[in-house]
């Protein structure tokens, strides 16, 4: 009796090939399944993620192909939650998509927009001024931007369209400065804006984490941006980006400052 139902399962894919619609079908929904659980994994680019996928996609498709109808949707609605878990999690790769950029037109300030710029130059200058800054434990919030624009944030700061200079950025993260609360946002080698303010973070943590590393957590959740933080009380190196905090220490610092800009 086994014998008999393995051997009219086993018939089941070649019956169903044969079969022109069920083919199309099969063609159409495992390329749907496949693009996006693919676009996603790609975009958030975590081993978890494509564990997930990697082993839905494969019920999807034996349980597609054998005709287990019920293993086949619920397989699809599990994709579907992780999919949607997944972007909310990591929803800073989703922002250049969906969100509405400002209008120069409208903005009552002016962006530098140059594209060309020394990037070794810039990235050694980040480095003598945020090793200068931990030296002396003044805190400071350094955001590069990178693909995702960051006007909406800007425009709550103090537009400077400067240079990035070390001893710039040190001044401005002096404690006597009017501009020495939140963050300065970079593009480009240019200082846009100082004294930017973000949400915190109010995810629970491990140890104790200040309103900068609470707030450089909070904006690399939302955009792809690199966020580095400098604490005012350990002058420890922190990088934020993907809604991850690392903790760096002083001479691995450019590496992994130069790979997270690459990113």
């Amino acid at each position: 009796m086994n014998f008999m139902i393995l051997s009219s399962y086993s018939n089941l894919p070649q019956e169903n090939l044969q079969n022109p619609a069920f083919l199309v079908d099969f063609i159409i929904s495992s390329l749907i399944i496949l693009f996006l659980t693919l676009f996603i994994a790609c975009k958030i680019n975590r081993p978890t993620v494509w564990a997930y996928y990697g082993i839905s996609d494969v019920i999807f498709v034996i349980a597609f192909l054998f005709g287990i109808d019920i293993l086949c949707i619920v397989t699809a609605l599990f994709i579907t939650a992780g999919s949607i878990v997944f972007c909310f999690i990591n929803s800073g790769f989703l922002r250049k998509y969906i969100a509405i950029p400002l209008k120069n037109t409208k903005t009552k300030y002016k962006v530098a927009e140059s594209t060309t710029y020394d990037k070794e130059k810039f990235i050694a200058d980040v480095c003598i001024a945020v090793r200068w800054l931990s030296r002396n434990k003044v805190g400071a919030l350094i955001t590069i931007e990178k693909k995702t624009p960051l006007d909406d944030f800007i425009k709550n700061g103090t537009v400077l369209n400067a240079p990035f200079v070390p001893e710039l950025v040190e001044t401005i993260f002096f404690d006597k400065t009017r501009l020495h609360d939140g963050a300065i946002v970079v593009k480009n080698g240019v200082i846009i804006a100082a004294a930017v303010m973000y949400d915190n973070s109010t995810d629970e943590y491990e140890g104790k984490l200040g309103a900068r590393h609470r707030a450089a957590i909070g904006i690399s959740k939302i955009t792809d941006s690199v966020t580095v933080v400098v604490s005012e009380e350990t002058g420890r190196i922190s990088i934020a980006h993907t809604g991850i905090l690392d903790n760096v220490k002083s001479d691995e610092f450019e590496s992994v400052l130069r790979n997270q800009i690459a990113a």
